[in-house]
């Protein structure tokens, strides 16, 4: 193996982690938003509730008090998130970036090694019609 596919072998490797990560925080992003989502549904239903009974009316101002702080959290940690991805996406492309690179080094080199076979080749067919052009002259003059 050459040393520009064992460098291609460890890029891929290290790009697909890097897509594993970021796959795992955009997973993690929309959980998130699944669960902000259903908290916002949740306040919906428990301020209709609330005006139905008086103790309803009692413990509406703590329940909302909670749930607005952790809609608060939750909206925070999404935009952390969201900046984690694209950071991991600016991190994916470039080892995508750098994977290709020596991807193409391997390329140019494995050309460049069948031009350099194709052309001893060619020197060998050379002399090989150049040894039967000189018997066969040589031949003729006998």
């Amino acid at each position: 193996m050459t040393a520009f596919k064992s460098l291609t072998r460890v890029h891929s490797w290290a790009l697909n982690e890097k897509r594993q990560k970021l796959a795992g925080i955009d997973e993690l992003v929309k959980k998130m938003k699944k669960d902000l989502q259903h908290l916002e549904k949740e306040l919906e239903t428990e301020s209709d509730a609330a005006g139905s009974s008086i103790e309803g009316t009692i413990a509406f101002p703590a329940f909302i008090a909670a749930a607005l702080e952790r809609r608060r959290r939750l909206r925070h940690t999404i935009g952390e998130l969201e900046v984690s991805v694209q950071a991991a996406r600016e991190e994916v492309h470039a080892a995508f970036e750098e994977m290709k690179k020596y991807e193409h080094a391997g390329d140019l080199e494995a050309r460049k090694k069948q031009e350099e076979h194709a052309r001893r080749e060619q020197i060998n067919l050379d002399d090989l019609g150049t040894e039967i052009h000189r018997r066969g002259q040589a031949s003729g003059d006998e």
